[in-house]
């Protein structure tokens, strides 16, 4: 691929996604892939987030960019666990996102007599927001399974986690409720 043609590929991207971050692979003309989370381009030069270090490369440098959709989305098996108990203490909530943290839990309340676990499929933007939260996923069990489903993924839906702009534009993790 030439100059020209990336130049304009990057124009384009640029374009449309300036606020987007998403993950990258910088591949060099030299050989070299930088993995990290492609930030702008402005005369003639790429600016790349690579784990907390700003790089910057001459569009001439560069022979490609990919687009790595899977590693966007965080997976949960390597992520930080959190624990917090509810404020009458009779409730237990983890919380697992990759490098994600809660910066305000959910309260919560249930009101009924059920027991049991949920876990719910969490999704969230850069901000911290929950854009989705799909209970029952593996490991849940309760004794009255659409009640707790639905109050766990309201509870969840109330979360909110720390604002990271250079984040992924969607982390996936999980909250297990213990009620």
């Amino acid at each position: 691929m030439n100059s020209k043609a990336i130049f304009t590929t990057l124009s384009v991207f640029s374009i449309f996604s300036i606020n987007a971050f998403a993950q990258h692979s910088v591949h060099l003309k030299s050989g070299v892939t930088v993995n990290g989370y492609v930030t702008g381009i402005a005369a003639g030069v790429l600016s790349i987030d690579a784990d907390g270090k700003m790089m910057t490369y001459k569009v001439d440098e560069l022979k490609s960019i990919d687009f790595n959709a899977a590693a966007s989305i965080a997976s949960s098996s390597s992520a930080m666990e959190q624990k917090f108990t509810s404020s009458d203490g009779l409730y237990v909530v983890k919380y697992q996102m990759k490098g994600r943290t809660v910066s305000k839990p959910c309260k919560i309340v249930i009101g009924t007599q059920d027991r049991g676990t949920v876990v719910v499929d969490v999704v969230i933007d850069k901000y911290g927001n929950v854009i989705k939260a799909t209970p029952g996923a593996p490991g849940s069990s309760t004794t009255n399974d659409d009640y707790l489903f639905t109050k766990a993924q309201k509870f969840t839906q109330e979360i909110k986690f720390d604002n990271v702009p250079t984040a992924p534009l969607e982390t996936k993790g999980t909250v297990t409720y213990t009620f």
